[in-house]
């Protein structure tokens, strides 16, 4: 029963309490410290594989419609005796949490196919980049399959019987919805026990369990699949990969295939635009490159190399539309069929949109690059507010960026303060004392010093001219090489920027984090793709614009909580890379609580988490360290 089911799952804690003391002081050594942390991480994947392997089971299937034909008519709080492990002929459903009522969240559900059973051949996940792929797919059938199954279901004035699982965007994400382990693919979803009021309704609840559940089974197996589209995805999403690897190989930061599709459908939508009027990219002819990738061969397009990249252009011309495609390039994309939608387009893992978030928290930062000798003293070397203004929300965006690893740097001039982009020579002769080095007399610094690239949208400035490597021009959303033009103009109308250059960029402090500092001992929710409620205090994620799903946004909830376990301190950037490695070994169900199952996570990537931390206003716990 019921019972028997918590206590074998969870050794008689309850349910999801766990007995750890995560609010602990530690004097332990380094490597104790770390031993810790991976403890706290690794818990929740303990439990999982130990649920996995001790869980009796309940029944049939035929014995779960049973009981559901028994219960009808029953207050509604009588479906929580169906909780455990039910077999059907080719899987197990685990039904691992039922709602309280017809009006709570659906329950969680989770079915297990071995591999035996399924038989996707082993060359569809060889790979972790091809079992990826392979359990996005999946992801997407199920979630297509269960949009028809809950249409038919046309319960006028009841509610419930509804199934769902998270859905995809257009960027292919390692999710919990699907993953596959050693013996089996694992399926998490939830289902909406259905009521009428808060009376069970049995008779549809059969409908559910006797019929839909065995097409969903079945609809995971590899015999049901359209198995040369299924090997198209596969393959493209190894493809996008290798090509990220090659142009990293190559001394670029990004690549844009000839005959992609760069605008959206909407403002709303991630799809490509589609109409007989849309413009395909073409490379501009002294840019082009080309890869020859192991699936679909030779691939040209635009190559944008390591440096300063300025790129220009009238107003809706298609250079926002541009750097879009690029901050996006970190992800692969599903394929786009004959049409290529974004999917090759393709930057480094590591670039960062950076853009003005006037308001947010600053925790010990060393902003002395951009800003030093403020009023009153104050020192820019480990800076705190409460309350950032437009132009220090920049300088410690780009800190904190380049602190976490990033690589290449976006900048879009109309989500930027001005007053950090640029100066003119006029203002400086105007205004002596301004505290702030703007960015374009330390952007060619940081490339030299930090090997970090800059990808720069602007419309309005032609001082950037001076110090980009190259200049492009969007016109008519078709892409133009004008450096050579650019730099001509440069010569005839001085700017004086090289006056003002700076010679080096100063150094990167890595910062020292408490964990148990973050505040999770609060009630928590994550709203949508840009919040998470942590209390009273709401985390805005708004300037974070390379968070690709709402389930990402989930996953960082979920890490905040994993890294408040741990307990002890270590760098910033440290925890992120040993949180990564975990996940790396573990998958997804690392971030989930003791004994929980959440199918609706998306991996963020660790500078989007390492950016969430640095956004609690609450987290006081930052110690700055003068280490390269």
């Amino acid at each position: 029963g019921r019972g028997a089911y918590y206590k074998n799952s969870y050794g008689g804690c309850g349910r999801g309490r766990g007995s750890a003391n995560h609010g602990a002081t530690s004097t332990a050594t380094p490597s104790r410290k770390r031993q810790r942390f991976d403890e706290g991480i690794r818990h929740s994947v303990r439990d999982f594989r130990r649920l996995m392997d001790t869980v009796s089971v309940l029944g049939s299937n035929d014995e779960l419609v049973s009981r559901l034909e028994r219960m009808n008519g029953k207050p509604y709080p009588a479906y929580r005796d169906l909780e455990g492990c039910w077999k059907y002929p080719n899987s197990l459903l685990f039904i691992d949490h039922v709602q309280s009522d017809s009006y709570a969240p659906p329950s969680k559900l989770r079915l297990r196919i071995d591999h035996a059973t399924a038989k996707f051949p082993s060359s569809l996940h060889s790979t972790r980049t091809r079992t990826t792929a392979l359990c996005d797919y999946l992801t997407r059938t199920v979630s297509v399959f269960s949009t028809e199954a809950s249409k038919s279901n046309n319960w006028h004035g009841a509610k419930g019987g509804d199934l769902s699982i998270d859905k995809p965007g257009q960027q292919v994400l390692e999710r919990s919805s699907v993953s596959l382990d050693q013996d089996a693919i694992n399926v998490l979803f939830t289902y909406g026990f259905p009521a009428q009021g808060r009376t069970i309704l049995g008779d549809k609840a059969v409908q559910t369990f006797r019929t839909t559940m065995p097409r969903l089974i079945s609809n995971l197996l590899y015999a049901t699949q359209n198995q040369e589209e299924l090997k198209a995805f596969v393959e493209s999403i190894e493809d996008q990969e290798c090509l990220r690897e090659k142009i990293k190989e190559s001394g670029l930061v990004a690549f844009v295939a000839n005959g992609a599709i760069l605008p959206r459908a909407s403002g709303a939508s991630d799809r490509p635009m589609q109409g007989s009027n849309l413009i395909q990219f073409e490379s501009p002819k002294d840019l082009e490159c080309t890869f020859t990738l192991p699936n679909r061969g030779e691939i040209r397009g635009m190559g944008v190399p390591a440096g300063v990249t300025l790129i220009a252009g009238g107003g809706f011309h298609g250079k926002s539309t541009m750097l879009n495609a690029l901050s996006f390039g970190c992800y692969n994309h599903v394929p786009g069929g004959k049409a290529y939608g974004r999917e090759f387009v393709v930057t480094s893992p590591n670039c960062t949109a950076v853009r003005g978030d006037d308001g947010r928290s600053i925790k010990s930062v060393d902003i002395s690059s951009f800003i030093t000798n403020l009023p009153g003293g104050t020192s820019t070397t480990s800076f705190s507010t409460a309350n950032a203004s437009g132009s220090t929300s920049m300088a410690a965006g780009v800190m904190e960026a380049l602190e976490l690893g990033a690589d290449t740097l976006l900048f879009d001039e109309d989500t930027c303060a001005t007053n950090f982009l640029i100066r003119d020579r006029r203002m400086q002769r105007l205004i002596a004392s301004d505290p702030i080095m703007p960015l374009i007399s330390k952007v060619r610094a940081m490339f030299r010093d930090h090997a970090c690239s800059s990808i720069l949208v602007i419309g309005g400035c032609g001082d950037y001219c001076d110090v980009a490597n190259l200049v492009l021009e969007m016109r008519d959303y078709s892409c133009y090489n004008v450096t050579e033009k650019a730099k001509r103009i440069a010569d005839e109308i001085p700017s004086g920027v090289s006056e003002f250059e700076a010679k080096t960029f100063g150094k990167i402090p890595s910062r020292q984090l408490r964990h148990s500092s973050i505040p999770v001992s609060v009630k928590t929710s994550a709203r949508g793709r840009n919040t998470i409620q942590l209390g009273e205090e709401s985390v805005d994620l708004d300037a974070l614009v390379q968070l690709a799903h709402d389930s990402q946004t989930r996953a960082i909830l979920n890490a905040f909580k994993r890294i408040h376990a741990a307990g002890s301190a270590v760098t910033l950037s440290d925890m992120l890379r040993r949180l990564q490695e975990i996940v790396d070994s573990d998958g997804m169900n690392a971030l989930t609580e003791e004994g929980h199952f959440d199918g609706f996570l998306a991996r963020p990537r660790l500078l989007e988490v390492g950016m969430a931390v640095n956004r609690i206003v609450s987290h006081q716990d930052y110690s700055c360290q003068n280490c390269l």
